[in-house]
């Protein structure tokens, strides 16, 4: 309430005084003038329309502090705040275009985006949100020169890596993310595993993703149940409206190979269609024993823009992933978080694989019925397949050098659906966003075990300092052994926010959702049967300080259902969801003409009921998705980002995030009370940076990653901190070829970058020092 308090003891007094008549230009950010536009001055609702040449009028007004607001059909809302009479002569409104379906600008020579659609639900400049979001644009995804999802995640504030599809957001393991503001994850699984959605070892590709959205903190209002760290969403390619090719190959350490090819445009002379298609291929080995992976991926698409305010969009991608040897576990360590071997060794055998099928079809319908009313209508459809054969370590023996071993043939599999609905309308002081989600998946999973020889099985163990692969790997398991499960899972969500220009600095945010669950399957004999009814709210306020400085503070709550699969007697259950609730506050400054953006921001985030998973499988031994309720937890922190273009020929990025966490009670490990969440790093931050030598054509590129020590406080054993360090150089070898040399983990840092539940499974190994060489070309003049 103190902040609360604090940000109107920030408001400016009113003046009476009259002011002549204001005047001034609404055009693109190009310089075109935009005709019909009506601007509207808050608080005295005040209107005008632009003429043909983008010119407009604003009746007279008396002296004092206004909003002045502007958009119109297929463009962002700008509001800017104004103080009269000083800002009264020859306003210049610019405004930009929405850009949901068809990609209408170049590549920005930045890694500032200050404007967030997707993940907001609604098209909003960052300034103005009252809680945290950043948006990694296009031009910092193609600096890094990454290809997995999670080497995004260092370059935000508050996000670790955590083992397989998993990230540490605020200190909170989870899984789920979004690809088009929407469900439907293609390298991800059953909807509501343990930590929110999706538990998978695939490996998440960036090959068609043009930037990506984050909002941190819960997220249930706008996107439903889930983690409380926050939510991240992936935006995929979309056709161009202007005729465009590219082409990239490289190679590099670990034997990798990999390139694409990428051809869009208008598709008839109409110029009302437009079409995009794209293959991405990789192959390479990895340094643990065994591993390597390969990646074939097609995207395609079609954009019709139906009028000058209605556009449809389609999407197709099929992904085909073979990960060699590739369900790694970690490394075994001892307490102290020392690994017990070499950053080379494996439990896997060379005939281990893990595979992923996936098809994504998605359709987007775009209208805006007035200047102030937008819709958008989104249908997903995902299959997806997963078979995997693996052998799994399970203790070290006596002896101190044998890791005993079982073997498990799994396979998990599922068809999505998803439609969801969102609208937004500008009534005077009022911007409403209001939708709705229908998600239904219906999932399979099997499983069954080979038993280690140890126990009298036929897998046999392996040499932690001499391992000899290959000497038994193929097993028969008898088919009335395999455990089946199916999952039937349906959610509707309906939800409606409400950001209200309170006074001209001020706005006061209010949202609610209303969320149904009903899951149904059986796991193995026993049948499943969960329903839930949710509500969930955030209040929120946002001033600004200045044009170019708001200050925010927010309250919202979430949930998380538990796992359906975990609802039975032999998964410890059944269980109640986890409940959380946030504060947080914060300010955003923009410096430097708007090219560079600073967010900071405090939280503090409450969970209750937290769920766990079982190390030793549930009662039997035997259920992978069991988990124990553990209690109450509490994080709170504080995030640091900059963003932007420093000078003419320097744009970085940089983050820093302080997280204390501790776990209040735990019923089941007492000894676990006072100790932080497992892979919750106290520090941890992330610096990358592009410098432009002058007239040569060449840029130089410095990327690094912090971690603080982490600690695993149910298995009992550490994860070392570390800092890591990359460099690179592009240099462009005429207006359309570029080389691309890069050399990631330059000292050849040997560290942990996340740990899993057991000492036998240890803390998960990072990348040794790996080159990679690679040419790019595209039609579009390179930078």
């Amino acid at each position: 309430m103190r902040a609360f308090l604090l940000l109107f003891l920030l408001l400016p007094a009113l003046h009476a005084q009259t002011t002549p008549a204001c005047q001034g230009k609404i055009t693109t950010l190009t310089g075109a003038p935009i005709p019909a536009v009506s601007p509207e001055l808050s608080p005295s609702g005040l209107t005008a329309t632009s003429n043909a040449s983008g010119q407009f009028t604003l009746p007279t007004a008396p002296a004092g502090s206004y909003t002045i607001t502007a958009t119109g059909r297929g463009f962002l809302p700008l509001v800017l705040p104004l103080q009269l009479p000083a800002d009264c002569a020859n306003l210049a409104l610019k405004l930009d275009s929405i850009q949901t379906t068809i990609e209408v600008n170049e590549r920005p020579d930045n890694f500032l985006a200050t404007v967030s659609v997707s993940v907001t639900k609604s098209p909003t400049k960052l300034l103005d949100l009252p809680y945290s979001v950043q948006v990694l644009p296009k031009a910092l995804l193609e600096d890094r020169n990454v290809q997995d999802i999670k080497d995004v995640y260092r370059n935000i504030s508050g996000v670790t890596d955590s083992p397989y599809s998993a990230m540490t957001f605020r200190g909170f393991t989870q899984r789920e993310v979004l690809f088009n503001g929407v469900r439907g994850n293609p390298y991800g699984s059953l909807d509501n595993d343990i930590n929110d959605a999706g538990f998978s070892t695939s490996q998440g590709r960036l090959s068609n993703i043009e930037f990506v959205e984050v909002l941190k903190g819960p997220a249930a209002v706008l996107f439903g149940g889930g983690e409380a760290g926050g939510i991240v969403n992936f935006v995929t390619r979309k056709p161009r409206n202007t005729p465009a090719a590219e082409a990239s190959f490289r190679t590099g350490s670990f034997a990798q190979r990999g390139g694409h090819g990428e051809i869009t445009g208008p598709l008839f002379r109409t110029k009302n269609v437009f079409y995009r298609a794209a293959l991405y291929a990789e192959d390479r080995k990895l340094f643990r024993y065994n591993a390597g992976s390969e990646n074939i991926h097609l995207a395609s698409g079609l954009s019709w823009r139906l009028g000058e305010a209605t556009s449809l969009g389609f999407e197709y991608e099929y992904i085909d992933q073979n990960l060699l040897a590739h369900r790694l576990r970690g490394v075994p360590v001892n307490a102290a978080g020392a690994w017990l071997t070499n950053r080379e060794w494996t439990a896997s055998e060379p005939t281990d694989t893990s595979q992923l099928q996936a098809r994504v079809f998605q359709t987007r319908l775009d209208h805006a019925f007035t200047s102030t009313l937008r819709t958008d209508l989104s249908f997903r459809y995902l299959n997806y397949d997963r078979p995997e054969r693996y052998h799994e370590p399970r203790g070290i023996n006596p002896d101190g050098r044998t890791m005993r071993r079982e073997y498990r043939d799994q396979f998990r599999g599922n068809q999505d659906l998803s439609l969801t609905a969102n609208g937004y309308q500008r009534i005077a002081r009022h911007n409403l966003t209001f939708g709705f989600e229908a998600v239904r998946q219906d999932w399979v999973g099997r499983y069954g075990t080979a038993r280690e020889a140890e126990r009298g099985g036929p897998v046999p163990g392996l040499d932690l300092f001499a391992p000899l692969y290959g000497r038994s790997t193929f097993y028969t398991i008898n088919p009335a052994a395999y455990t089946r499960q199916n999952v039937l899972t349906n959610r509707q969500g309906y939800f409606l926010q409400d950001q209200i220009e309170l006074l001209p600095r001020l706005q006061l945010l209010l949202g609610a959702r209303l969320e149904r669950f009903n899951d149904s399957g059986r796991a193995g004999a026993l049948p499943l049967q969960a329903s839930l009814t949710a509500l969930t709210g955030r209040a929120a306020l946002v001033y600004r300080l200045r044009s170019n400085l708001s200050a925010f503070s927010s309250f919202s709550n979430a949930f998380n259902r538990a796992p359906s699969l975990a609802q039975t007697p032999l998964a410890n259950g059944p269980h109640d969801a986890e409940r959380g609730r946030q504060f947080e506050v914060g300010f955003k400054a923009e410096f430097s003409q708007s090219r560079v953006l600073l967010n900071a921001s405090y939280f503090r985030i409450a969970k209750s009921n937290v769920l766990r998973l079982d190390p030793n499988f549930g009662p039997n031994g035997d259920n992978f998705a069991a988990v124990f309720p553990i209690g109450k937890v509490r994080n709170q922190g504080l995030e640091f980002d900059l963003t932007g273009k420093l000078r003419s020929n320097l744009s970085l990025i940089v983050n820093y995030a302080f997280l204390d966490s501790v776990i209040l009670a735990d019923r089941f490990t007492p000894s676990a009370t006072g100790k932080a969440l497992p892979n919750a790093a106290r520090h941890s931050g992330g610096l990358f940076l592009r410098y432009d030598v002058q007239k040569t054509g060449t840029s130089l590129h410095l990327g690094s990653e912090l971690r603080g020590r982490r600690f695993e406080p149910y298995a009992g054993f550490a994860a070392a901190g570390y800092a890591i360090w990359d460099i690179g150089i592009f240099q462009n070898l005429g207006p359309k070829l570029q080389l691309r040399a890069q050399l990631d983990n330059a000292f050849d840092k040997l560290y942990p970058t996340a740990s899993l539940f057991a000492a036998r499974a240890g803390n998960v190994p990072g990348t040794p020092r790996t080159f990679t060489l690679g040419l790019h070309f595209k039609t579009a003049k390179t930078r």
